[in-house]
This record gives C-alpha cells, sequence and structure tokens, in this order.
C-alpha cells in the first residue's frame, strides 16, 4: 500500500519493502507534480526570470548529485533526466501562454 508516512508507523508496517508498482507509482507521481509546478511556475516568470530559475535549478542538482556521490554515469543519467523535465516545463508554460494570448 502506498503511504506517505510509512516509516512514522512503527512496527512492521514500517518495515515493509514497497513493490515495484509502489516504487512506480511514486516516482510518476513525483514526476506529475514536479511537472505541473515547473511548467506554472515557468509560466509565472518572465525571460530573464525564467533562466535564472532554471540556473538555479541545474546548480541544486548538480549539487545534490555530488553530495550523493552518485558515479559519473548515474550524474550524467541524472542531469539528462532534468534537462528533459525542464524542457517538457518549458514547453508547457510556453502552450499555456500561447493558449492565453488567444484567449
Amino acid at each position: 500500500m502506498l503511504r506517505a508516512k510509512r516509516d512514522a508507523l512503527g512496527g512492521a508496517a514500517c518495515k515493509a519493502i514497497p513493490s515495484l508498482g509502489e516504487i512506480e507509482g511514486r516516482v510518476m507521481i513525483l514526476e506529475l507534480v514536479a511537472l505541473t509546478s515547473l511548467s506554472r511556475l515557468l509560466h509565472d516568470h518572465e525571460r530573464h526570470g525564467r533562466l535564472e530559475l532554471i540556473k538555479a535549478m541545474r546548480h541544486a542538482i548538480d549539487r545534490k548529485c555530488h553530495d550523493a556521490r552518485l558515479c559519473g554515469q548515474d550524474t550524467r543519467s541524472a542531469e539528462e533526466y532534468a534537462e528533459e523535465l525542464l524542457a517538457s516545463a518549458q514547453e508547457q508554460a510556453d502552450q499555456q501562454a500561447t493558449l492565453r494570448k488567444h484567449c
């Protein structure tokens, strides 16, 4: 069962190993929340603010990968995924702006 507070449950419930489906579900939800939040955030910022925001996020991603001591390949993979997520969020933000101009 998906539980956001699994560690706080105590007993056998906190020791349960999540299934692959649970993990995939969590990742899917996190990606959806991140993409929706990023696209709205990018939509609400002017062009210069967007560039600064993206730069700050990339820096934070690099720092987190370094702090987690990811190997070079894993760091590159995480950075590529972040780039895809940022590009998709930017595309959605641009589409929202275009739709609002036409309405």
